[in-house]
C-alpha cells in the first residue's frame, strides 16, 4: 500500500513546490544556501520566482475565458479596417461638402449676374447667342434663388 501512495505523494509535493519561489544567498562563512523563504538580513538572489496569480474568474467561478492569438490578430484587423472605412468616409464627405461649397458659390455669382442688370445670353442649338430679355433674367433669377435655397443653407 505505501509503495502505491509514495508516487501520489511526490506528485502533489512536486506541483506545490514548482508553485514556489527560490531564493539563493551566501552566508557568513561564503557558504551558499537555497530556500523558499529568503532570510532578512541577507541579500539574495531570485532563481525561480513564482507563478502569477491564477487566472481571473467570473462572478460564478468559471475562469474568464481568454482569446487565442487568432482571434487577437482578427480583432485588431477588423479595427483596423473599420478605422480606414472612416477615414475614407471622412474623406469622401470633406470632397463632397468643398464641391456643394464652390457649386453654392458659383450659383451666387451667376445669380448677382443675372439681377445686376448686365446684359446675358444663352445658346441655342445652332451654337448662336440669344439674348435673354428682362422676363427671361427674371425667371432664371427666381430659377436660381430657389436652387439656392434649397440647396445651400
Amino acid at each position: 500500500m505505501f509503495h502505491r501512495l509514495l508516487p501520489v505523494l511526490l506528485a502533489c509535493t512536486t506541483s506545490l513546490s514548482a508553485a514556489q519561489s527560490i531564493y539563493s544567498w551566501k552566508d557568513a562563512n561564503g557558504q551558499v544556501h537555497y530556500s523558499d523563504m529568503p532570510p532578512a538580513d541577507a541579500k539574495t538572489r531570485t532563481i525561480r520566482q513564482a507563478p502569477l496569480a491564477p487566472a481571473a474568474t467570473q462572478n460564478n467561478g468559471r475562469p474568464v475565458i481568454t482569446e487565442s492569438f487568432a482571434e487577437k490578430e482578427q480583432a485588431f484587423r477588423r479595427r483596423r479596417a473599420e478605422a480606414a472605412e472612416a477615414e475614407d468616409k471622412a474623406r469622401k464627405d470633406k470632397a463632397e461638402d468643398e464641391r456643394k461649397q464652390k457649386e453654392c458659390a458659383d450659383l451666387r455669382r451667376y445669380l448677382a449676374g443675372v439681377t445686376g442688370g448686365q446684359r446675358m445670353g444663352r445658346y441655342n442649338d445652332a451654337g448662336e447667342v440669344i439674348m435673354m430679355d428682362d422676363d427671361e433674367r427674371a425667371a432664371e433669377a427666381e430659377h436660381t434663388r430657389a436652387t439656392l435655397e434649397r440647396n445651400c443653407k
